[in-house]
């Protein structure tokens, strides 16, 4: 089968550490060209690489979002295909962004949603696959976004189940836009997502984590989804390549959400 991916530009948030760093190395291999995206640092094992560049961009500020835009509009980058990987295990207190959203719903979602309008907008992603990292803990999110961003009501795991779903919505409203999005469920595997967790938390995980799936092993799976072009669009594929299902959600509601995410990126 003829390597279609060959000479593509990947954009991986969240690029550094975990799935996102496996997905880099993955690409890397087969002949791709990768664009990384976290706050700091850089993937120092495969440097220098031509095929390779490290952007620093923090996802808890808007504006750092804006700035990477204009630094590839700038550079003439061109994306073939962008995903949305980077995240955080919601902190256990209620804990705002620079921009006045709680925490992990900026990182996790509402940013992405962000860069990956302004990508299209400006016209760096043409045409191009858009990947949604979700989790199997979506079943479990809700879309009543004013509750699920008020303090009163924070707790970590529906803060997190919350932002899950909507990538997983996010995917399938895209679809219904035109454009070749799915989301990917990757299952429960060795990561650095706990790092804003209490330190007992760390502890238990660290002590759960060589019983896990390896993020090279999830890696694998999400590449071979993309390389055969299995995917079925808008839906949410697992890493073996089989479609899940996404939590059904009341059309009326789903449209006065997205005119709350609008408002909410059009400044409020």
């Amino acid at each position: 089968m003829e390597n279609w991916l060959f000479d593509k530009t990947i954009l991986i948030t969240g690029g550094t550490s975990g799935l996102g760093k496996s997905l880099v190395l993955k690409f890397l291999k087969h002949g791709c060209k990768v664009i990384s995206i976290s706050r700091n640092g850089t993937l120092v094992e495969i440097a220098p690489n031509k095929n390779y560049k490290h952007i620093p961009c923090d996802l808890a500020i808007l504006s750092s979002v804006t700035d990477l835009v204009n630094f590839l509009l700038v550079e003439k980058f061109s994306v073939d295909i962008l995903i949305n990987n980077a995240g955080v295990l919601s902190p256990p207190e209620y804990r705002l962004s620079n921009d006045g959203f709680e925490l992990s719903y900026q990182v996790n979602f509402l940013s992405h949603v962000y860069l990956t309008r302004e990508l299209v907008k400006q016209k760096i992603l043409k045409q191009g696959l858009i990947i949604n990292v979700s989790s199997p803990i979506q079943a479990k999110g809700h879309i009543n976004l004013d509750k699920a961003l008020d303090e009163n009501e924070y707790g970590l795991f529906q803060a997190y189940s919350n932002t899950k779903l909507y990538m997983a919505l996010f995917s399938k409203h895209l679809s219904d836009l035109g454009y070749s999005s799915f989301s990917f469920n990757p299952g429960t595997f060795k990561s650095s997502i706990y790092q804003l967790q209490k330190k007992w938390f760390q502890i238990l995980y660290r002590i759960a984590a060589p019983f896990m799936v390896s993020s090279k092993k999830v890696a694998y799976g999400l590449f071979q989804i993309i390389y055969d072009q299995s995917w079925q669009n808008g839906k949410m594929m697992n890493r073996n390549g089989i479609p899940n299902q996404i939590k059904d959600q009341d059309q009326t509601q789903l449209i006065e959400f997205w005119e709350k995410v609008d408002w909410q990126l059009n400044g409020g």
